[in-house]
């Protein structure tokens, strides 16, 4: 059980770096940029400027569209800023 949670800890460890190095190549974030500003990637991602990410805006992106169920914590079909701070960091 305990090396089952350190693989899932890794995996989701990668997804997050995955999903850095995406929105880098993307332009989300600028390559000199010594940290991410969350805030300004969401509301890149967020077309719509709802204060939301739709599963279609988030497919924007592999790996967020990829685990989109995972990080949508409450179940409501759409990615609030908060879940997605806790899936980027």
């Amino acid at each position: 059980m305990l090396l089952l949670t350190l693989i899932n800890k890794e995996i989701i460890m990668n997804k997050r770096i995955l999903v850095v190095s995406s929105l880098l190549a993307l332009g989300f974030l600028g390559a000199n940029a010594h940290a991410m500003d969350v805030h300004a990637t969401f509301n890149e991602l967020d077309k719509d400027s709802n204060g939301t990410l739709s599963e279609a805006e988030a497919g924007e992106d592999a790996v967020l569209h990829e685990n989109f169920s995972q990080i949508d914590t409450n179940q409501d079909g759409q990615l609030s800023l908060d879940e997605f701070k806790k899936f980027i960091q």
